[in-house]
């Protein structure tokens, strides 16, 4: 690739990110593929998805839509409406584009045969969804004809799920939710049922995770399947989703969705148990307010809380073991600190000795801790991967399952049960997150001591969970570097300060 700074173009030549729409939408033109085909008018490229990461260069969702009265947009967010970017590494030095509009302009193109535009000169691959050269199986995966491989396996999952083999698959509909390039797809089956005995329809829906690594998609539905049956041969129920299979080929796995029930009356419509709520709604914040405005008290999501760490001490406590010869161990995380300390003392000079001093100081006590055991861990325990119903909790995306020292998980739900509002001082925060954690950390601690485990090996993991949510907030930290935001200095100082808060207090209960 020829450098923007040769004897034909200065540095000041170079890209903006501001500029890669016009880019984009030039690459599909010379392809001669439209980015929209309904479109009646001219249509606008809006940013869904940014991050750069270091090795791995840059990635960009955008959603494609027409552009409306006054130059407005609708701005959906339907996945169907989505092209990705890439940049490798080579295109790229920080956050710096190492290539001009006129080389983007000239530059030799091929249409791969996914329908990826690929532009090798510049180190730029664009592609609409479905297409995805490192996920070649997404549009497959999309494809819901009927007496197709994905039609006939849905079938087999829905009467699976429905205990009863006279439920005939009518008609089937992919709705892509959540969609990483490169990476993974979760997509949303919506399924129309006929009984062959009975005269009656039903609607269901089935969740599916399409990985670009078949044998992971393996590895993770296989165990999600045991410790779905540990569960129900110890309680009669369990708290993951039903596991429907999957299909290998396309490394596709298949899940129950946990969703309302067909009828509800209008009492339990009302009722906050019999909606589905995920984890990140129920546990936000909630403050009742006097008069004048002032915080009477926080709501705590207590039940919710409970059932979370009643919920892990379970898991924790679980005989499905993976890897159990390769621990995720504090050396790891430590090493993860340290390199995220290093991407945001890079993007905020001012912190910077600050940052590198707390995650030095993190990283040697990581380093040092010895658990009594490695344990099964979720591996990133949040409130996203958690759906409430019912009066139960499930926990989904077990990708990162590993064995691992339990105070990881416990440290990785507290770092994340913090609101945003605690970085700004928003009043009623700061009581909101100990009442919470309190709750959690005294729950978790009581179900494990419920299910045998000694009295020092639970306090050791407390102990230790206050170094694992310092790591985690490295982590939480770098989002804004990772998305190319603007540093914000005060939010910043007072992750900084959290951190710092959780090293004095390792040890304490």
């Amino acid at each position: 690739m020829s450098s923007p700074t040769n004897s034909n173009n200065t540095t000041t030549d170079a890209l903006s990110i501001m500029e890669l729409p016009s880019i984009l939408t030039l690459l599909f033109e010379r392809a001669q593929r439209p980015l929209l085909t309904e479109a009646q008018g001219p249509i606008g490229l809006f940013v869904r998805y940014l991050r750069r990461k270091p090795e791995r260069g840059l990635a960009v969702i955008y959603s494609v839509d027409e552009i409306r009265t006054a130059g407005k947009a609708t701005r959906t967010n339907d996945p169907n409406r989505s092209v990705s970017l890439t940049l490798d590494e080579q295109a790229l030095n920080g956050a710096h584009i190492l290539f001009t509009a006129s080389q983007a302009q000239q530059a030799p193109l091929a249409v791969q045969p996914t329908g990826v535009v690929r532009v090798d000169d510049l180190g730029l691959s664009a592609q609409a969804f479905p297409a995805d050269s490192s996920l070649p199986a997404l549009a497959t995966s999309c494809d819901t004809t009927q007496n197709g491989a994905l039609f006939q396996a849905l079938a087999a999952a829905a009467r699976l799920q429905l205990k009863d083999d006279a439920w005939q698959l009518v008609t089937a509909s992919a709705e892509p939710v959540r969609y990483k390039p490169a990476n993974r797809c979760v997509i949303r089956y919506r399924l129309q049922l006929e009984h062959t005995a009975a005269a009656e329809q039903k609607h269901l829906t089935i969740f599916g995770k399409v990985y670009a690594n078949p044998e992971q998609a393996r590895s993770v539905q296989a165990l999600i399947q045991q410790l779905y049956d540990e569960q129900h041969h110890e309680h009669g129920t369990s708290f993951l989703p039903n596991p429907l299979g999957m299909i290998d080929a396309l490394g596709l796995t298949l899940n129950e969705a946990i969703q309302p029930a067909d009828t509800l009356t209008e009492a339990t419509k009302l009722d906050t148990w019999h909606r589905l709520r995920t984890g990140t709604r129920a546990l936000q914040p909630q403050l009742e307010r006097g008069r004048g405005g002032d915080i009477a008290r926080s709501v705590l999501p207590s039940e919710e809380l409970i059932l979370t760490a009643k919920a892990l001490a379970e898991l924790h406590t679980s005989a499905i073991y993976p890897n159990k010869n390769a621990p995720r161990t504090g050396a790891k995380e430590a090493k993860r600190a340290l390199e995220r300390a290093g991407l945001i003392a890079g993007r905020n000079p001012e912190q910077a000795e600050e940052t590198r001093q707390l995650a030095g100081e993190l990283a040697q006590r990581l380093t040092q801790l010895q658990p009594d055991a490695y344990c099964p861990a979720h591996g990133g325990f949040k409130a996203s991967q958690l759906l409430f119903h019912s009066h139960r909790v499930f926990i989904v995306d077990f990708d990162g399952f590993c064995c691992a020292d339990p105070a990881l998980d416990v440290g990785y739900f507290l770092a994340y049960l913090r609101p945003s509002g605690l970085w700004y001082q928003r009043p009623g925060m700061r009581q909101w997150f100990e009442g919470a954690a309190q709750i959690f950390a005294a729950t978790y601690q009581q179900a494990m001591l419920e299910r045998g485990v000694a009295l020092s090996t639970v306090q050791g993991i407390v102990e230790r969970s206050r170094l694992y949510e310092a790591a985690l907030l490295f982590k939480i930290a770098t989002r804004r570097v990772n998305r190319l935001n603007s540093p914000r200095s005060k939010e910043l100082s007072a992750m900084l300060r959290e951190i710092a808060a959780c090293l004095a207090n390792e040890g304490e209960e």
